[in-house]
């Protein structure tokens, strides 16, 4: 287990000085906080990019089954179980559970531990991972050798697509894709294993793709048809055409299939020779903001978990050809609005969340937590400085002001709820950028540790990464380059 060794350094930009580039808007609420907050600021060399990250588990046994570019290694939940001194017999809360890592780490652990969360492809990695220590490795050989020696019959089943991820195979591998996962569906084989193959099936979409993610959006390929209808379009009105990217050879479903199964066979086969002390581990299926406020008080020893950013990043965009495959069809857009406000689509939820509170006999708390967001100083100055770059007809999109605002507004509920559902002495480890908008800089870190505070938490420790983030090229063009803190941020219940 890794443990933290908390060696320190600190950079003469962990600290701002600077929030609203040339002075445009007022920051004092912004400088406030980092005064108020900046001996809790921490530098330590323990922490990377690739520990906060999906990086180190690339190569991990159990956890590099499924790429997850937004969650976090395995190695990091492991240090923090450890600092907050986590045994057998407590159990741990990840209410944004993602692929399910935190939950992964606790049972190998044998430790307790319930998650959180909304996308259906998360659900699946979780069914199938969660099960190692009791698939029948002799079946899964069985399986291998079928795949090896046999093609699967044609079927006329298609792949469910969204307008968003139409043309994203080559016709023939999209053919194969529905074969093997109708064939898979009908095999004699269990039920954990036909689950175990549509993971392997999911994980291994967008390498066989002409997508890659990207960010915001998929990108694509230009051999895509997509891209080559578009080009037409663009051409005969005398426009360049999009130059897209070129993956090179892409594998076939077969040969994506076989490399996976082979490493799970390899894992399982390795971890089913040392079980863990057992434990109960559930994912929970829905929006944490409406699922905690149902839960029971006081029942979780800790907490470790990172939200969406709020960098406009759409995990229903970015996670399209997975979710259409599982077929969520036109329940996508509702699947969008359901989500935390990370994105300029997202609408206001605080209707549907008055109507929960007040379902549930809390309607007073839910204006107890709204007017906490609605009263914090540096959310407010935030606010009035986008607004102030709004009327400069600086911010690209007018829908940031309004997710900025909400995103805040819900994760105040969030670490309410985490407050009422943690035990005393419970510490929450909380990941997450710090953002830049039209050259303001938000500071996620401090603005979401005064929100925690004004609901009950005490500040512990905000650990800054060594390596600062960067901007968008927009932003440095305009406003000049401005290094960006990543935090993994430490609260306590007391």
């Amino acid at each position: 287990m890794r443990q933290l060794a908390l060696l320190s350094v600190v950079e003469e930009d962990t600290l701002r000085e600077e929030f609203s580039h040339a002075g445009v808007a007022p920051e004092e609420a912004r400088l406030a906080l980092e005064k108020r907050y900046g001996d809790l600021l921490e530098e330590t060399l323990e922490f990377d990019r690739q520990l906060v990250s999906f990086q180190a588990n690339k190569t991990e046994i159990l956890h590099s089954w499924v790429k997850y570019r937004e969650g976090f290694s395995a190695d990091l939940v492991e240090s923090l179980l450890a600092r907050f001194d986590i045994h057998p017999g407590d159990r741990i809360l990840d209410p944004f559970a993602g692929s399910g890592t935190t939950l992964l780490v606790s049972q190998l652990l044998g430790i307790d531990a319930v998650g959180i969360d909304l996308l259906a492809h998360c659900h699946l990695a979780w069914e199938a991972k969660a099960q190692v220590f009791n698939y029948d490795l002799e079946e899964l050989r069985h399986i291998r050798q079928l795949v090896l020696e046999k093609t699967p019959p044609a079927t006329a089943d298609k792949f469910p697509h969204l307008r968003i991820t139409w043309s994203a195979f080559p016709t023939q591998t999209e053919r194969d894709l529905m074969a093997y996962t109708h064939w898979f569906e009908t095999l004699d084989i269990n039920a954990q294993s036909k689950i175990l193959c549509k993971m392997i099936l999911t994980s291994n979409l967008e390498a066989i793709s002409y997508t890659r993610k990207g960010g915001q959006y998929l990108r694509w390929d230009q051999r895509a048809e997509k891209i080559r209808e578009r080009n037409k379009k663009r051409l005969a009105q005398g426009e360049k055409p999009i130059q897209g990217m070129h993956k090179g050879c892409l594998p076939g479903v077969k040969e994506a299939f076989l490399e996976a199964l082979e490493k799970i066979i390899i894992d399982a086969q390795l971890l089913q020779k040392s079980p863990p002390p057992p434990s109960m581990q559930r994912l929970v299926k829905g929006n944490t903001l409406y699922v905690l406020p149902k839960m029971e008080a006081e029942q979780f020893d800790g907490v470790i978990t990172s939200p969406p950013y709020a960098n406009r990043y759409d995990y229903t965009r970015t996670y399209a050809l997975e979710e259409a495959y599982l077929g969520i069809g036109k329940d996508i857009f509702k699947l969008r609005q359901r989500q935390i406000s990370c994105t300029v689509e997202n609408r206001p939820k605080l209707a549907a969340l008055a109507e929960l509170y007040r379902s549930i006999g809390k309607y007073g708390r839910y204006e107890h937590v709204l007017d906490t967001a609605r009263h914090n100083q540096a959310l407010i100055e935030v606010n009035q400085a986008l607004q102030m770059r709004e009327a400069r007809g600086e911010v690209n999109n007018s829908s940031i002001l309004r997710m900025i605002e909400q995103y805040f507004t819900e994760l105040t509920f969030v670490f309410a709820e985490l407050y009422r559902t943690c035990k005393h002495g419970a510490q929450v480890a909380f990941v997450n950028d710090n953002v830049r908008y039209a050259g303001e800089v938000i500071p996620v870190d401090l603005l979401c540790t005064n929100l925690a505070e004004q609901v009950g938490f005490a500040p512990v420790k905000i650990y800054v990464l060594p390596q600062r983030k960067g901007n968008s090229s927009q932003q440095m063009a305009k406003y000049g380059r401005v290094a960006l803190r990543k935090s993994v941020i430490i609260w306590q219940k007391e």
